[in-house]
């Protein structure tokens, strides 16, 4: 079972005759929608329904907002109180390949929130959740991404503990060398130093007197 989630955002706007928003009293998104299919996807269309509550106080505008919001014209008002309806499309594709075949998405609405706004309106969110079965080859292409990535890292940190070993060999032979030359500086006049390579031991030996 796959399941995507977004959020969808609505900001709305009253003419200054009803005064100022106050109190978002009641709000419900109801999505309505239809399946259909096309050549490569199946396409969810419709409206997220809204209805909702506000109540307002006697007041001025202070100004008028720039913002993406809606004007509502159209309200019932009974007391302080006024009730409006609005529709906001909705459109989602999904890829056949990512679907199981014979399988329906399903499309549902949670986590809905309200607030008034700074710009004399309201603003109304909530989540969606969009859930569908997973075909069994996107399934095997998921385990074959994984095992990939996971080969990757492998092979990834053995690389750099091979890099860090040979860094390893290098500054110990550079040492060494070091090491046997200021031996060499330190012999006394009339030594020579001959070599005779077992194990990487050196043999000294005095040179002969002319």
């Amino acid at each position: 079972m796959e399941v995507k989630n977004w959020e969808v955002k609505e900001q709305f706007r009253f003419p200054q005759s009803f005064g100022i928003p106050k109190e978002i009293k009641t709000v419900k998104v109801t999505p309505q929608y239809e399946q259909s299919e096309v050549e490569d996807a199946i396409q969810i269309g419709g409206i997220y329904h809204i209805t909702c509550y506000v109540r307002f106080e006697e007041g001025e505008h202070a100004h008028h907002g720039t913002g993406d919001f809606t004007q509502i014209e159209d309200l019932d008002v009974q007391g302080e109180f006024g009730y409006f309806e609005y529709a906001v499309p909705m459109s989602v594709d999904i890829s056949k390949q990512k679907i199981q075949a014979g399988s329906t998405p399903s499309l549902s609405v949670q986590n809905v929130n309200s607030k008034t706004t700074g710009h004399e309106g309201i603003e109304i969110s909530w989540i969606v959740n969009c859930e569908y079965e997973t075909s069994k080859e996107q399934i095997v292409k998921a385990d074959v991404q994984e095992a990939v990535a996971q080969e990757e890292q492998v092979a990834q940190v053995a690389q750099k503990e091979t890099k860090e070993l040979n860094a390893q060999v290098q500054e110990e032979s550079e040492n060494l060398e070091e090491s046997e030359l200021q031996f060499i500086l330190n012999l006394d006049d009339g030594y020579s130093k001959l070599t005779f390579p077992s194990n990487y031991v050196f043999v000294k030996q005095k040179a002969e007197e002319e």
